[in-house]
């Protein structure tokens, strides 16, 4: 069974483990996700079967697809979940800053009071929600825009439409001190309640650090891509670095030089998971919750076997002496030096 978790100081309840949507959306972003809505719809109710009752979206997830799907899965039944998506980047103006075009859409980064509104209630429209459990900025936003940001999000709780504040991708390159800069900037306008990073095995230093800075301001961490697109799933998917534009074709662990290292560090991985009995991608899961109590995995499936597989990583606890070992292998792969 997943256990409950506070989101931050906000009183808001989450499950441990959340699914996230990203690859729902489909698109050039994920090649190889189903077209047909209902089989996701019918995986989100299977999910919840299971236990999984906390998803995660954003407006910008297949342009509005992922968070449809979450709306149609959840009609009906929205008291049983907890449910977050974001704001800040939107395709229906040119305002803000340009990010990126996908799939015939153009998106901008916009962290203004108005722009940020209207994604919530676009995202609210989508959904058919009468609120949103936690709203993510997306992006986050340089340090002086902070006060409009924040006080956003406080009128929009003021409002009911929103019951807690996040913020996600605080460093994209995973730099510890811009991070930290970042967060201590949020936390003199406002409560922030999670911070949702991408943080894994392979990013131990900025992921204990990170897991470190929120446990001492009582902010959640919430960890996605801890399997590292897949390349941390036991096994490389070598055939998406000929899908142009997918969201893993350029990534760091597929290219050719780093292959090797990631069967070593697999190969090491699964002598330590045998002794768990379990996977090895249950085996990384179980190392971030390693890190503090106040870790909350965000996964994404789209498959009930890998979910199930990923469930067995609430029910790992490792021991010190292993937690060493992956720390050793993850130096050994990404080259970095003990201190």
């Amino acid at each position: 069974m997943i256990k409950e978790m506070n989101i931050g100081k906000s009183g808001v309840k989450a499950p441990q483990l959340v699914l996230g949507t990203f690859g729902m959306g489909g698109g050039t972003s994920w090649q190889d996700t189903t077209d047909n809505d209902q089989e996701l719809v019918d995986f989100i109710r299977a999910a919840y079967d299971k236990g999984v009752w906390g998803l995660d979206t954003a407006p910008v997830y297949g342009t509005g697809r992922s968070e449809k799907i979450v709306g149609e899965a959840v009609k009906g039944r929205r008291e049983n979940y907890y449910i977050s998506t974001k704001c800040s980047l939107n395709w229906r103006s040119t305002e803000g800053t340009f990010t990126y075009t996908r799939d015939g859409y153009s998106v901008y980064n916009d962290f203004s009071a108005a722009a940020m509104t209207a994604d919530v209630e676009e995202s609210l429209a989508r959904m058919d929600l009468d609120y949103i459990d936690l709203m993510i900025v997306h992006r986050t936003p340089a340090p002086e825009l902070f006060p409009e940001v924040m006080d956003t999000m406080q009128k929009l709780k003021e409002r009911g439409l929103i019951r807690a504040v996040g913020l996600s991708n605080v460093s994209l390159a995973a730099d510890y001190e811009a991070a930290e800069k970042s967060l201590k900037a949020c936390l003199n306008y406002g409560e922030l309640d999670l911070l949702q990073e991408g943080s894994s095995l392979l990013k131990r230093e900025y992921a204990e650090k990170t897991a470190t800075f929120c446990r001492e301001h009582g902010v959640t961490f919430q960890a996605h891509s801890s399997l590292e697109k897949g390349a941390l799933a036991g096994k490389l998917i070598p055939e998406v670095t000929s899908w142009g534009g997918d969201n893993r074709s350029k990534y760091k662990w597929f290219q050719p030089d780093n292959i090797p290292k990631i069967n070593a560090l697999t190969k090491g991985l699964q002598e330590i998971a045998a002794g768990y009995n379990c996977s090895v991608p249950a085996l990384c899961l179980a190392w971030m919750r390693s890190l503090g109590d106040n870790v909350n995995l965000l996964v994404g499936a789209r498959h009930m076997e890998s979910l199930t597989d990923t469930l067995t990583a609430l029910d790992v606890v490792l021991k010190p002496e292993d937690i060493v070992k992956m720390n050793q292998l993850s130096d050994m792969t990404t080259g970095r030096k003990r201190q």
